[in-house]
């Protein structure tokens, strides 16, 4: 009777299951021709699709998984290289420091020695270092300060303006002058006297700008400023005359001459608008 149960028990009819059922869900020992990316867990393909061109294969994939091998051995060189280089450099000061520096809190301790060392170090470079430097600075300063005094900083306008300006002023001199003198001689009824205002004195002679002024606004700049390229470029070398990689895409205006690519309510606030900003530098 007890065999008669475990074999009607054997028999017994299962849940249905409703999970699929579909073709794909079968097992098998090949990949079909046809749809095969359904039967695979990918990256794993065909050896065909693997080892062979394929139409939608970028001729570099294959050139790629040729060298594979070689690239992943010269990594793994590096690596273990540069693994190995640090380990030897790192080892003797861990061993020393868990030698004199035994526990967390001595390790801790090391730590703020170390840093209040490079404090002391620095305070006392800077401390003897200081005054040279400011009087480096000083000398920087002074030489800047004689430019701006010569009209090296001043721009087209500003010598046009300031050349009519001292013309305007030596006329107003010479004319007052020779009002004075020919006063003089008339009432005197001397042509001497005429002279003696007249003479030309050889310690205060007035000075006379030179025709042409060096100044820092007419070095050639810019990128299409024909005086500033000494020798050119082929046509496929040249770059963009807007490719500006510190700018946003697009519109990325010209850096060289100051041609910004926002408008005017943007322009205030670059730095909110782009990723690296540029300061202005003129």
């Amino acid at each position: 009777m007890a065999l008669r149960l475990t074999q009607l028990r054997s028999f017994r009819s299962t849940r249905v299951l409703r999970a699929g059922g579909a073709d794909d869900a079968k097992p098998r020992w090949t990949l079909p021709e046809g749809d095969y990316h359904k039967y695979t867990y990918q990256p794993s393909i065909p050896d065909k699709h693997f080892n062979i061109g394929h139409w939608n294969y970028a001729p570099i994939t294959l050139w790629l998984r040729a060298r594979r091998p070689a690239m992943e051995r010269v990594i793994g060189d590096v690596w273990s290289t540069l693994k190995d280089t640090g380990s030897a450099v790192t080892s003797p000061i861990t061993s020393t420091a868990d030698a004199h520096l035994p526990g967390f809190g001595f390790k801790v301790l090391g730590v703020v020695g170390a840093l209040l060392g490079y404090n002391l170090f620095v305070m006392y470079v800077t401390n003897r270092s200081e005054a040279w430097m400011f009087l480096e600075k000083l000398r920087l300063y002074d030489v800047g300060d004689a430019l701006v005094n010569k009209g090296f900083f001043m721009s087209d306008a500003e010598d046009v303006d300031t050349r009519a300006h001292d013309c305007a002023h030596d006329v107003e001199r010479l004319n007052a002058l020779w009002e004075t003198a020919l006063a003089d001689a008339t009432e005197a009824r001397s042509f001497d006297r005429l002279c003696e205002h007249l003479a030309v004195d050889e310690h205060h002679l007035p000075a006379v700008k030179q025709p042409i002024s060096w100044r820092f606004s007419m070095m050639p700049y810019g990128r299409d400023d024909p005086d500033a390229k000494t020798f050119g470029f082929a046509p496929v070398d040249t770059p963009g005359s807007g490719n500006t990689p510190l700018l946003d895409l697009g519109s990325t205006g010209d850096y060289i001459d100051r041609q910004d690519n926002k408008s005017n309510p943007i322009r205030k606030g670059r730095h909110m608008y782009t990723a690296a900003y540029l300061p202005p530098t003129k």
